[in-house]
């Protein structure tokens, strides 16, 4: 089978050293309050300085993390898969259904217990008032697509993308979308994942019906 030197390859997940851990906390800190400060305030009454003040940084450090304070509300893309969840895709796992496959690729399970509901509520809810913030995480589904089809032409062995992968990637990224907004419009007992299967069953229902 193909190596996935096709697509980006994520880095496996590890531990963070000390230091490590600490610029971690403090681009947590700065999302947290763009977050809180937004929906309290509403981004156009929120500057960077506000951010800062509450996170208790200067605001050179705000600048080392992001470069705006929309990328601050959004944070750090989540990752697709791990390298070795990516070549398990690759080569056909981990059920050999496609689109389950993908679902469990984009799961974004572990990246909502890191953050914890209420800090990826309040994400969702700027997302969804604010249009400049709603056109960062837009433009990040882009490349989310773009590296799916990549892994999706791997997994078919093909030498490039298609109109098929392009499609196939962009279903997967629609499903994704809905079963994240079931998870968020409910009252979290149900993992995202539960949510993702529901959206994942629709489509195919739709697609073979």
């Amino acid at each position: 089978m193909q190596e996935v030197i096709d697509a980006p390859a994520q880095p496996a997940v590890r531990e963070p050293g000390l230091r490590e851990a600490k610029k971690l906390a403090t681009k947590r800190a700065l999302s947290s309050a763009a977050r809180r400060l937004g929906v309290e305030h509403g981004l156009d009454a929120v500057t960077v300085e506000m951010i800062c003040a509450d996170a208790g940084v200067s605001i050179r450090t705000f600048f080392n993390y992001f470069e705006s304070k929309e990328a601050a509300i959004v944070g750090d893309a989540p990752a697709i898969g791990t390298t070795g969840s990516q070549q398990a895709f690759v080569d056909g796992g981990p059920t050999g259904n496609l689109l389950a496959d993908l679902m469990t690729l984009l799961d974004p399970t572990l990246a909502i217990e890191t953050e914890g509901r209420e800090e990826i509520t309040r994400a969702f809810q700027l997302i969804q008032s604010e249009p400049k913030v709603l056109a960062l995480q837009l433009s990040r589904g882009v490349e989310h697509e773009r590296i799916l089809a990549e892994l999706i032409a791997a997994r078919r062995g093909l030498p490039g993308v298609d109109s098929t992968c392009t499609t196939m990637a962009a279903v997967a990224q629609t499903a994704l979308r809905r079963g994240g907004f079931e998870w968020f419009l409910s009252d979290g007992q149900r993992p995202v994942s539960a949510h993702l299967d529901d959206a994942s069953a629709a489509l195919r229902t739709l697609l073979t019906g």
